[in-house]
């Protein structure tokens, strides 16, 4: 067998090179999950964002993991985008009958991602940072029946970071090296 001819040094270069390898492939192939976005409330006034109670899955590994969502919905007579925890906060503390005039409605709102014009079925896409989002929207010409259902969904496109990378060319170079260096 092949690795006989190796020390542990070789040896263990082998492993940092089927690793690096496999990494690469796996950054390369990605993976992709869906989801729905719950306790979104209906839109019922105009001129009014309303927001997720709950915030939209965080990318801890941004550093070695690059995440792009994909946000559509199935109603054309509402806007989604999202807002960062501060937006969310600021906008409701603010009373409704004065959301108009402090930029808490939707042509206004700060949008990390997403428009107030944007159609339901193209939707947005955002390439996701570090940090805590939730999914704000509103009505677009009048409010919608209370009552009735927005169902909000997402993709997430994973695959390589830059850093990630990097990391895995440095394992197979590492690993041919210690190779080379470990031929007994």
């Amino acid at each position: 067998m092949m690795l006989n001819s190796f020390d542990s040094k070789g040896k263990a270069g082998a492993v940092f090179v089927v690793l690096g390898i496999l990494l690469l492939i796996a950054g390369m192939i990605g993976y992709t999950f869906t989801g729905e976005i719950e306790d979104v409330p209906t839109p019922t006034a105009t001129n009014q964002a309303f927001f997720a109670d709950e915030p939209l899955p965080e990318n801890v590994l941004s550093p070695f993991v690059s995440a792009e969502v994909t946000i559509t919905w199935d109603r054309d007579d509402v806007w989604i985008g999202l807002v960062d925890e501060d937006e969310k906060k600021r906008c409701e503390d603010v009373p409704t009958y004065f959301a108009n005039g402090v930029g808490c409605d939707g042509s206004s709102i700060k949008l990390v991602a997403g428009d107030s014009t944007a159609s339901a079925s193209d939707g947005f896409t955002w390439k996701m940072e570090s940090g805590t989002y939730y999914a704000a929207l509103g009505a677009k010409d009048s409010g919608i029946p209370a009552g009735s259902q927005v169902l909000v969904e997402y993709t997430v496109d994973l695959g390589h970071s830059l850093l990630s990378v990097l990391i895995s060319v440095g394992a197979v170079f590492i690993g041919a090296v210690l190779m080379y260096y470990g031929r007994e």
